[in-house]
């Protein structure tokens, strides 16, 4: 075994050094090779191309000289236009002998040529002494002059053919240079294919060692922390006295990756696990990575102890600390959940399964959070799978339906539109969409509803539009999930194209977190989005990812102020500020401001002071069922006519 693995390494090292060898080899020919070209090459470019053209220039410029003599000839121009070409042809030829000087020089070549156009030029005062007076002598000359001409050209052609010999010549060169070059690239390639195969058999069987090594390794190798098999045969060995078993995750930590890249991310990590370990440690605890930003830590305690919740909050204040890394300041927070032994269970299965739970309670209410477990986490997951398992099932059963709310313009109390709202009617009872939306969210099934939505509202406009002949305008939430999605645009042209609803009808109200990821693509599919005649409102603004320079390019006609800044302006003077200050806002970038959860005559009478232009909310009515709201259209059409 040893004698062959010397034998391999001395092969492998003959087949390096041979194409060491070849390569410097193959370098010193191709920069021999390519001194060459360019030696023999710029002359070719700066002199003798050059001259082929300028060659051809003067043939043309003689060409046209002799033809104006020729029209004058037979009167098919007048004299005047004759002075003025016979004027230009000589200036032509002189330009062009002034190009070929350059690369004949002052040699003969330049001489005759610049000879025989003299001796044509000089022809000019005889042939023009005798037209219009002796047509036979003017047709001498013109013979005389052709002839001059003829020979002229045949001195250029032979010129014209050198230098193509010669460029042909250059070419041949070149081209068995590289002839060689390609010979010695393809004998370099057969001796560096053979070498990076014969190393590939070496380190795959070198790799393969190692992976085995790496399996049975009892820790992470990037952080140096023992790792989850580690950690669930520490669970196994443990004697059966109280312990408390704590998973932890960074939160939003794949933003940070998603920002600055992996290997920055791997930087981070490695700095935050080394405080994590730190931090434990010095309560007596053990860290174990587990995958990706999740950690376990074990301590030999009670959930109720003192020590317990002092070591999770000097925990969590280490890891609330700033960061830097590569002149960057990050800023991380732990979500933790917490199962004590044997309270929470008996098995590391269990403790496992119930630490987990309470993890996700935690991350769900925020982050930066501690849950101890406590048996109802375990039942609202449950409660969750199932709902998630029904609402799966709910467009196919027809049990989404939608309810219109209406909007009202403040300058005449007339309806504007309507919002339409997603209801989820179960066994005859609606499910609050605060109870299934966010849900909808997190599962990916916001997607698939949304797009029901969308189409469900298409299919409504059209049934109003023909019931009452009055275009109807409907706005419709798209959720980030569902703007994100691949085949948003897609679908909505689809939409619009079998639908034949009028794109103006159709408002779509995006939440200002659609920037968060690509703002830049974001902002060009609201363009397309408005390039196909629809209508744009940010939803909620001012709760979210608000940022007035992407703002100013979004290309948008509406605002909807959240109503938790309208429910107590009234009451709030901060709140009442914020919304004026964006009806302000609004109004300055040439936008519509409309107010949403408006409930009283005083909010109404605020908003209608500030200048505000719509308003939505139970003031006015109430989200309605189709037919209540076709209902409520006719009964506003009805008031608008009388």
């Amino acid at each position: 075994m040893n004698h062959t693995t010397s034998s391999s390494r001395r092969l492998i090292y003959i087949l390096l050094l041979l194409v060491i060898i070849a390569s410097v080899t193959l370098s010193v020919f191709m920069e021999r090779t390519a001194h060459n070209i360019r030696r023999n090459e710029t002359p070719l470019l700066n002199s003798t191309i050059p001259q082929l053209r300028y060659l051809g220039d003067f043939e043309s410029a003689v060409l046209r000289y002799q033809l104006a003599f020729d029209k004058r000839f037979t009167d098919s121009i007048t004299p005047d236009r004759f002075q003025f070409l016979e004027s230009m042809g000589r200036s032509e030829i002189d330009a062009t002998l002034a190009q070929l000087r350059p690369s004949l020089g002052d040699g003969p070549e330049l001489g005759a040529l610049r000879d025989g156009s003299q001796r044509i030029v000089q022809m000019a005062p005889e042939f023009e002494r005798y037209i219009g007076r002796n047509p036979a002598a003017a047709r001498a000359v013109l013979i005389k002059m052709n002839e001059e001409v003829k020979r002229l050209r045949l001195r250029i052609d032979d010129m014209q053919q050198h230098v193509q010999e010669e460029i042909v010549d250059s070419g041949s060169m070149a081209n068995h240079a590289i002839g060689w070059i390609t010979g010695l690239v393809h004998v370099f390639d057969v001796l560096a294919l053979v070498t990076c195969v014969f190393m590939m058999y070496h380190v795959r069987a070198r790799v393969r060692v190692e992976d085995e090594l790496s399996h049975q390794a009892r820790h992470d190798p990037l952080t140096g922390l023992a790792h989850r098999r580690s950690f669930e045969a520490r669970l196994d060995s443990l004697p059966e006295v109280p312990h408390v078993v704590v998973l932890g995750t960074i939160d939003r930590f794949s933003r940070i990756v998603g920002g600055f890249g992996h290997a920055f991310g791997d930087r981070i990590m490695v700095g935050l696990a080394q405080r994590i370990r730190g931090a434990a440690e010095r309560s007596g605890g053990e860290v174990f990575r587990l995958d990706g930003a999740n950690f376990a830590i074990l301590y030999r305690m009670a959930c109720e102890d003192v020590e317990f919740a002092e070591a999770l909050s000097g925990l969590r204040d280490e890891v609330r600390s700033p960061y830097d890394c590569e002149g960057h300041e990050i800023f991380t927070t732990l979500s933790l959940g917490a199962v004590s032994f044997p309270l929470h269970g008996e098995t590391p299965d269990t403790l496992l399964r119930n630490a987990d739970a309470a993890l996700q309670a935690a991350r769900k209410a925020g982050g930066d959070q501690l849950v101890v477990y406590s048996h109802q986490l375990n039942a609202a997951a449950g409660e969750r799978l199932d709902m998630e398992s029904l609402l799966r099932h709910a467009v196919e059963r027809n049990e989404l339906e939608l309810h219109y709310q209406p909007q009202q313009a403040l300058n005449d109390g007339g309806l504007i539109g309507f919002e339409a709202l997603v209801r989820w009617r179960r066994q005859g009872k609606l499910i609050s969409p605060a109870e299934f939306i966010p849900l909808a969210e997190e599962s990916g099934l916001i997607v698939a509803i949304g797009n029901w939505v969308l189409e469900e509202a298409c299919r409504q406009i059209s049934v109003w539009q023909a019931e009452t002949g009055q275009r109807v305008v409907v706005a419709v939430n798209i959720s980030p999930r569902q703007f994100a999605a691949p085949g948003f645009l897609a679908h909505l042209e689809d939409l619009l194209a079998t639908t034949h609803v009028d794109p103006a009808c159709l408002e779509l109200e995006i939440t200002e977190s659609v920037m968060v990821e690509d703002a830049e693509s974001a902002i060009a599919l609201l363009h397309r989005l408005r390039a196909l005649g629809l209508k744009l409102a940010i939803d909620d603004f001012g709760t979210g990812y608000s940022s007035l320079a992407y703002l100013s390019r979004f290309p948008i006609h509406k605002l909807k102020i959240d109503q938790s800044f309208v429910r107590n302006m009234h009451a709030v003077s901060e709140q009442g500020a914020i919304v004026q200050a964006t009806i302000s806002l609004g109004h300055s970038l040439g936008l519509t401001v409309i107010a949403e959860g408006v409930e009283s005559e005083t909010q109404r009478a605020m908003l209608s002071n500030w200048r505000c232009d719509e308003i939505q909310g139970y003031y006015y009515s109430r989200p309605l069922p189709a037919a209540s709201a076709l209902n409520f259209l006719e009964g506003s059409l009805q008031l608008q006519a009388a």
